[in-house]
């Protein structure tokens, strides 16, 4: 497994039980392009093959990460309560995730 990938992992289900805010963008969002947000509250983290997947358990709403392709992870936090990484993926995408302490 890729080191980017095992930080990914290790990261994600460090922050499970917190509310997981998730912004997925692609390379020309700032003009024509991709984006959409997704915020779950009170996370449970699942870890399976090839994804990890955050979701809500009353609401049932959830997002997935790939732990493949990942290009660049960059540390995006501002002290210990104001934890942000962004993903970068070799196909143009890229998720900015925040965690926010319910």
């Amino acid at each position: 497994m890729e080191n980017n990938s095992k930080k990914l992992i290790t990261f994600i289900t460090e922050q499970e039980g917190k509310d997981i805010e998730a912004i997925l963008t692609d390379e020309i969002e700032g003009t024509v392009g991709f984006s959409f947000m997704s915020y779950i509250t009170s996370s449970k983290i699942h870890i399976q093959s090839g994804r990890i997947t955050a979701s809500e358990p009353i609401t049932g709403k959830y997002f997935c990460l790939p732990v493949n392709g990942i290009k660049q992870i960059y540390d995006e936090s501002n002290g210990p309560y104001d934890l942000a990484l962004t993903i970068e993926y070799n196909n143009g995408y890229s998720i900015f995730i925040q965690i926010f302490e319910s």
